[in-house]
């Protein structure tokens, strides 16, 4: 920062993490037994809240952004989308 006379106002780092929500589901755990690799199983219908908190390099940050599961999605959010995505 100092090299470069960046501000620390300028820079900011950002984590999410996402919360399974809802009623608990049938997990499984998959592997051999004493292996580092295992594999998770559970059931394709489970929701997520996600949570971004954002911090700033002079030590504020801002508020933090909970995303819950959208309800309605307008058609007008996918008018400018080259690779139409969804």
């Amino acid at each position: 920062m100092d090299k470069y006379n960046i501000d620390p106002t300028l820079i900011y780092g950002m984590d999410e993490s996402g919360f399974p929500t809802g009623d608990p589901h049938t997990e499984r755990v998959i592997g051999r037994r004493g292996t580092k690799v295992q594999h998770k199983q559970t059931e394709g219908d489970r929701e997520n809240t996600t949570v971004l908190v954002t911090i700033c390099a002079d030590g504020t940050s801002l508020c933090s952004t909970i995303i819950f599961k959208g309800k309605n999605f307008m058609t007008k959010w996918n008018d400018n989308n080259p690779l139409q995505a969804s």
